[in-house]
């Protein structure tokens, strides 16, 4: 009896599963979208992930959560729909991230696709401390396409483009090298090793997803059906904003939840449209496109966002002279709705030049003086001053201040 239990043991996991029946020609018709031969669908290991995946999918959908699923399913199938990748490929991001919009890997992947900085750069992604557009959905998703389809074309098959997606083409190229042959079945044998575990299990698990996919009465059971089954328009819409403009005042000018619009702009580190950039991209949903139109108008000032702590006591009309901003500004930067200045938060957001981002050299001027004043002291030129003062009047107020070097 002790024998035969460890017989059984020693069995692969794969052959006692449920699987699928791997003469489904729709299943059938998966793998050959991923130029995969028929005679892969009996892979016991392909079987083992599967009924794994299926397990998980019960108990949590294709997706981080519902609300992620509804968001960027339709993103993502109508970007690929557009481009030359099976529609299939949609199963590569939720096994990189299962559509989480924060998913940061223990190497520092990022993103939907879970590109690294240095990969996410050489195809177009920038990355500094204002932005991360490995986060920008629909941007990383161009840049993933663009990748799969340069591997495609290196490769020759759009598995083998998979496999060096998730581990790099260097190591696929040696893997290749050494097994003499580029077939599956051969490269993803676990006892060869060809390719890494995680490679491994990584073209399985979706290949896996693509395969539940094609089973109708399981998708029902979960509430896919729908979502994975229709064709979609981009539900997203894009819209160009000036630097420096803030995502919590967009919200509020669309009267939307503020959690929503920034999920759609997690590429935004510091929840502004980055400096330097005269119209950057940001993502609405295209229900409110309409509403963007009426509603939006751009800042009276162009730049950053500087937070003033508010002292007892203090008035708009202080805050306005000391930043030399005006107080009808800062009122609809942070939706004042009358000039009530008892009731101020203890933080103000001031929408200030974009010089005081840069610590410049700064003279506090006195009662009555003239800008003409500050031009003697530092033997500057009218031109000059006006040029690094473009808000400043000739007549100076008490306190104002003046940027008068780098």
């Amino acid at each position: 009896m002790k024998y035969l239990l460890t017989l059984l043991l020693l069995i692969p996991i794969g052959l006692t599963g449920t699987g699928f029946d791997p003469h489904d020609q729709k299943k059938i018709d998966v793998l050959t979208h991923f130029d995969i031969p028929a005679s892969f669908l009996n892979d016991p290991y392909l079987h083992d992930i599967y009924d794994q995946k299926k397990r998980e999918c019960r108990l949590e959908g294709f997706a981080d959560s519902t609300e992620n699923a509804d968001m960027f399913i339709p993103i993502l199938s109508s970007l690929i729909a557009q481009s030359d990748l099976p529609s299939e490929f949609l199963f590569v991001a939720m096994v990189e991230s299962q559509l989480q919009v924060k998913a940061t890997s223990s190497h520092g992947a990022a993103g939907l696709w879970q590109f690294m900085e240095r990969t996410g750069k050489l195809h177009g992604l920038h990355v500094d401390q204002f932005v991360d557009e490995r986060r920008d959905h629909i941007k990383s998703t161009r840049a993933a396409i663009a990748y799969l389809s340069t591997l495609k074309k290196e490769f020759g098959k759009w598995y083998l483009a998979l496999i060096a997606y998730n581990c790099g083409d260097g190591r696929l190229k040696r893997a290749i090298r050494k097994a003499g042959t580029t077939d599956i079945r051969v490269l993803t044998d676990p006892k060869r090793a060809y390719i890494p575990f995680e490679s491994r299990n990584y073209i399985r698990k979706v290949i896996s997803l693509a395969l539940l996919a094609t089973d109708e009465v399981f998708l029902s059971q979960i509430q896919y059906d729908t979502l994975l089954n229709t064709s979609y328009e981009n539900p997203i819409a894009t819209v160009y904003l000036p630097e420096g403009e803030d995502i919590d005042r967009i919200a509020a000018v669309l009267e939307m939840p503020k959690n929503k619009l920034l999920k759609l702009n997690t590429h935004l580190k510091k929840g502004v449209t980055p400096p330097n950039e005269q119209a950057y991209p940001v993502y609405i949903p295209q229900a409110k496109l309409d509403d963007f139109r009426q509603k939006y108008r751009t800042k009276e000032l162009k730049g950053y966002l500087l937070m003033h702590r508010v002292k007892s006591g203090e008035t708009l009309e202080q805050i306005s002279k000391r930043y030399n901003v005006s107080k009808s500004s800062i009122m609809a930067e942070n939706l004042i709705t009358d000039d009530n200045d008892k009731n101020l938060s203890r933080r103000v957001r001031i929408p200030i030049n974009k010089p005081f981002l840069k610590n410049p050299r700064l003279q506090h001027t006195q009662t009555g003086e003239a800008i003409t004043s500050v031009t003697s002291l530092y033997n500057m030129t009218l031109e000059q001053v006006k040029s690094k003062n473009p808000f400043v009047s000739n007549a100076l107020n008490e306190s104002e201040v003046v940027k008068i070097g780098n």
